[in-house]
Parts: C-alpha cells; sequence; structure tokens
C-alpha cells in the first residue's frame, strides 16, 4: 500500500483533492489529509471527507505573526515529524511551501497543482522545493513546471464529476434563477490584505432589493451590515454548487467562488481589485466580467433585468467539458509517474 498526504490550506483546494483523494482511495491508496487549522475548515473538512484520516498541521488566526509563525514555521517542523512517522511516500498540495520544504528535506515527491502565477516570491519558494508544479497555460514551462489544460476548479465542476440538486434550495425558499448568489471574503488572508474589505457590503444597499441575494460570508462580524433581506449561510453550507448553479447571477469579492460561477455556465461578476491570468482565460472566453469595487453596482443591476437562457448555461459547461483536460485524471497519472506501484 502506498501512503499519499494530501495538504488542504483553503477550502477551495478542499474541492480541489476531493475526487482524486477518493478514487486513489478506492484504488488502495492510503490517504490522509492535512488541513491549516483556519476559520471554518475544521467543519467543512470533517464534511467533505467522510472516511478519510484528517489531521490538523499548523493553525492561522489572520494576523501576520500567526500566518508566519504557526502557518508556516511550526507547520513545517510538525510536517517533517507527520512525514517521518507515517512513512508518507508522496504529498500533493496547492501552493504549500511549508510542505514543499518539509519535502525536500524528508527527500520525498511533492506534486503541487496551482493556478496563480502572480505569487511570484512563493511560487519561486515552491519551484525550488517541489518535484513539480503544475499550472494552467498562463506561465512560461520550465524544467520543473508543467500545464494542465483546464482550471483547478474544473476537478469539481466538471459534468463529468458535478451534477446540480434544485431540490437545495427548498431550505432557503428559492427559485431557480431567481436569486443572486453572493460571495463575501475576508482581507484577513494573505491572498486579500491589499484589498479592502467588505467590497460587497459596501454597496450592498445600492443593488436591486427586488431580487433575493444568497450570501456566502466569510467574516460573519459584519452579518448586521447588509441589507435585512439578504439571506446569510451557515458553514458547513450542503452543496454549495448546486445554488450556485441555479442563481441568476454571481457576485464575488473573492477570485476562486467568481470563477465557480462562471464554469458552472452562470453569469459572473468578480468585483475584488486582483488581476488574474486565470480569470483572464475565462474572461476571454466572455463568461466572467471584472468591475472591480463599486465598479459592479451597474453591471449588477443591468444584469438582473435580463433573462435567463439555460440553453447557453448548457453550452458553455459543454464545450469546456469537450475543451478541457479532465484534472483528476490528470493528477492521477502525474502520481503514478512518480511513484510505481
Amino acid at each position: 500500500m502506498k501512503n499519499i498526504l494530501i495538504d488542504i490550506k483553503h477550502p477551495a483546494q478542499l474541492n480541489l483533492f476531493k475526487n482524486i483523494s477518493r478514487r486513489l482511495q478506492q484504488q488502495g491508496w492510503n490517504v490522509t489529509i492535512c488541513y491549516l487549522d483556519r476559520g471554518k475548515l475544521s467543519k467543512i473538512i470533517e464534511k467533505e471527507y467522510p472516511g478519510f484520516d484528517c489531521f490538523k498541521i499548523g493553525s492561522s488566526k489572520g494576523t501576520r505573526w500567526s500566518i508566519f509563525w504557526n502557518g508556516n514555521v511550526i507547520r513545517t517542523a510538525d510536517f517533517i515529524k507527520f512525514i517521518l512517522s507515517k512513512k508518507v511516500h508522496i504529498c500533493i498540495a496547492a501552493s504549500s511551501a511549508p510542505l514543499a520544504l518539509a519535502c525536500s528535506i524528508c527527500r520525498i515527491p511533492l506534486l503541487q497543482f496551482y493556478d496563480d502565477p502572480e505569487r511570484k516570491g512563493i511560487n519561486k519558494i515552491n519551484e525550488i522545493l517541489s518535484t513539480k508544479l503544475y499550472f494552467p497555460p498562463i506561465t512560461n514551462k520550465s524544467s520543473k513546471i508543467e500545464w494542465f489544460n483546464c482550471l483547478k476548479e474544473w476537478s469539481y465542476l466538471s459534468p463529468s464529476y458535478f451534477t446540480p440538486n434544485q431540490s437545495v434550495l427548498a431550505k432557503y425558499g428559492l427559485n431557480p434563477y431567481k436569486y443572486v448568489f453572493v460571495r463575501e471574503v475576508s482581507n484577513k488572508s494573505f491572498n486579500y490584505y491589499n484589498q479592502m474589505d467588505a467590497i460587497v457590503c459596501s454597496f450592498s444597499g445600492k443593488l436591486d432589493p427586488t431580487h433575493p441575494f444568497l450570501l456566502s460570508l466569510e467574516d460573519k462580524t459584519i452579518k448586521g451590515k447588509f441589507p435585512p433581506n439578504w439571506i446569510i449561510m451557515e458553514e458547513p453550507i450542503e452543496d454549495i454548487h448546486s445554488l450556485i448553479y441555479f442563481s441568476k447571477l454571481t457576485v464575488s469579492s473573492g477570485d476562486s467562488m467568481a470563477r465557480e460561477g462562471a464554469m458552472l455556465g452562470v453569469p459572473s461578476i468578480y468585483c475584488g481589485i486582483r488581476e488574474m491570468k486565470a480569470n483572464q482565460l475565462l474572461i476571454d472566453r466572455g463568461i466572467l466580467k471584472h468591475y472591480p469595487l463599486d465598479n459592479a453596482i451597474s453591471p449588477i443591476n443591468l444584469s438582473l433585468k435580463t433573462e435567463t437562457d439555460k440553453g447557453v448555461q448548457e453550452k458553455i459547461r459543454g464545450d469546456l467539458l469537450c475543451q478541457w483536460d479532465d484534472m483528476n485524471t490528470f493528477m492521477e497519472n502525474k502520481i503514478k509517474q512518480y511513484i510505481k506501484l
């Protein structure tokens, strides 16, 4: 039996590895999930990874010191102990420098699957320490960097893996294509330190109130600042991607969920400030719009006046299915390339 460690630092990474972890487990691999103690991630891991051995490795309380010390220094030391005690054969992650250093010291392969070439400093560290880095075709190849022909969210949003379930709308009293799905991220995470906090909240009162708004809110301390008729969900959220799929419009101040909406064929607006090549792939296809900050107000209200075309939604997803890689098959092939059964 081969032992594989999968590192998860963020809910988007949780979804990235969900299907490949199950596939490997079904093939007889011993799959261990390690995760960063951050926000609601612990609860979500417990719900989404039943039947797996899951371990907290490191923590992050949102401060710069906590990210550096607990999320990197202590985490690296804990990974080294864990890899040696569990006799791990190979690791996979999405931009985990602590795991990269630990694997380098322990001399075992680490494969990283990522989509953010803009983070040049951390990517260079990962390139030096990792066995291989895999990106969409949005960065230069090298001896350490190869490409996969899709975005990482496709590993769980492809029609091969995701079937929308309309029944989840009943819990919130919603009708399909008659509500707006909103994601508001916190700027306390490393990716969003330079972004204004509570972007959607700042202009929420200027949005068309005739449509219900379903809100995924990372920082619940500001929930009282949104209009009283907005529906705020509590994590773990059951079948969040079906809730996105059946929305009339998806609006997100975080990049990951904006891309998810686009890949689900939903008109999607990213109102964060980051200029990302991964987003640009979808913008170039015409399935994602980027309107930073309150520039999003008019496009959102205009979109709410447009009738939903279900045929367009299915065509978007069908085109992606035909043109993009199966991300899970890609990851499986790369893992087995370095571990001979």
